[in-house]
């Protein structure tokens, strides 16, 4: 297991301990990339790549799911590119805090959210602590967080003051994933009609900017390099492979809170694709449950590529109810600017959550959550049987995955029809990808 102090395998998150993580885990590649000068021989080193570009990826539209147990809401026209900024201006801010002056930059584009991330990596003061004075009139609470500078008529080098108390003085939570959530919200990259000119949040020129921040911030660093003519397919954690509540909690053996056929379903997929695991948690805690699922380091007939955690994701704003509500998103350009063998054209992205498909909502494929573990219905879930006899038959058929409609993969399994039609496919068959023994 990683000592504290190191860096994140794609990424590092915010959080503090686990009680349930284990006292000694078996050994893992270090995060940190290798410096200049190393070399290794060692195959589960991990390599760390840089991005050959941080433009994002195209997506096409797809149809929303309208299966009885997904209660999502399309909610594009209410996001927070509602609020389009036609031409971009920068301001020069100065503010005081605790008898210290701090100078930030700040664009028209951006949103109340990203000047408070700011102040925060220059104070230490969280953003829900942060109470800005003098910057506009009025305060600036949490539920504008979502608006965008340009829109509160700030000044050029306007200056003000900040009150709040540092992280470091607070109290803080355990670690762990977050809690079973129920709200959703099914975004489209159709442009919608009507009066109102809206900007899909993969097109916000905020949100681009995001995405590059992470991709120069966040190198990659593989455990199992990604093998040559392979589909990508990236798996969330939490609620998607494995019911984590009861794993955090310590109420059920980590191997009774995985999904039924996890690992079958992982061994099946992997002559396809490389896998990549993306969990909304921290590093640590996301190491530490994959190998005492056996994901990592286990006696599966597959490997995992990399793992990301909730570092290489950040927050963007859709309206709900006539309030601004804020969510994390997955950009799946993170992974495209580093390995240029990967594309819209041949990445599949699997949740619970559909709202983190937000930037990249075309290459999603929302699944039922599994909160099941330890119970009768939970052993009888068979998702994850369906889910890999539809990856396997589209990577088989299928050349360009911009030509399907994930949201309908459930009703194909049910009639049994066959994706005929299409020549080629996305990754080799079992004769040439199965791999013996998972490393990471």
């Amino acid at each position: 297991m990683s000592s504290p102090d190191q860096g994140p395998s794609s990424s590092g998150a915010a959080g503090s301990g686990d009680a349930s993580a284990p006292t000694s885990l078996p050994s893992l590649p270090s995060k940190r990339p290798l410096s200049p000068g190393s070399s290794t021989e060692d195959s589960r080193t991990p390599r760390t790549h840089t991005p050959a570009t941080a433009a994002a990826g195209p997506s096409t539209s797809p149809t929303p799911d309208d299966d009885a147990d997904e209660q999502v809401e399309d909610a594009l026209d209410a996001s927070a590119g509602a609020q389009p900024v036609t031409t971009e201006e920068w301001y020069e801010l100065q503010f005081k805090w605790s008898g210290k002056s701090f100078d930030l930059r700040v664009s028209s584009s951006d949103l109340v959210y990203d000047l408070r991330t700011q102040i925060e990596t220059l104070t230490s003061v969280p953003p829900d602590a942060q109470k800005i004075l003098g910057l506009v009139r009025g305060k600036l609470g949490g539920d504008v967080d979502g608006v965008r500078i340009g829109t509160l008529g700030v000044k050029p080098n306007a200056k003000f003051t900040l009150v709040g108390t540092p992280e470091h003085l607070r109290f803080k939570e355990r670690e762990g994933p977050p809690p079973p959530d129920e709200f959703d919200i099914a975004y489209s990259s159709a442009r919608p009609s009507g009066a109102r000119k809206l900007i899909p949040p993969a097109d916000d020129p905020r949100n681009k900017r995001q995405v590059e921040k992470i991709i120069i911030k966040y190198p990659i660093t593989v455990m199992n390099e990604p093998r040559e003519g392979k589909g990508l397919l990236v798996l969330d954690l939490d609620y998607t492979m494995v019911d984590s509540r009861p794993l955090l909690d310590g109420a059920l053996p980590p191997l009774e809170c995985a999904r039924p056929g996890l690992h079958e379903f992982l061994e099946r997929v992997y002559p396809f694709y490389d896998i990549v695991v993306w969990s909304q948690t921290s590093w640590m805690w996301l190491e530490s449950k994959l190998v005492e699922l056996g994901v990592l380091g286990g006696e599966g007939r597959y490997k995992i590529c990399f793992v990301a955690d909730r570092t290489t994701m950040f927050p963007i704003f859709s309206e709900r109810g006539g309030k601004l509500i804020k969510h994390e998103v997955k950009p799946l350009a993170y992974f495209w600017a580093t390995f240029p063998q990967w594309s819209p054209k041949n990445t599949i992205h699997i949740d619970d959550l559909a709202r983190n498909f937000a930037l990249n909502p075309s290459e999603g494929l929302k699944i039922r959550a599994y909160k099941g573990a330890g119970t009768p219905d939970g052993l009888r879930d068979r998702e994850l049987d369906k889910l890999g006899a539809y990856l396997t038959e589209i990577a088989e058929h299928v050349n360009d995955f911009t030509t399907l409609d994930h949201s309908r993969w459930k009703k194909r399994q049910a009639t049994a029809r066959p994706l005929g039609g299409e020549s080629g496919a996305v990754g080799g068959g079992p004769s040439d990808g199965t791999a013996g023994g998972n490393s990471g």
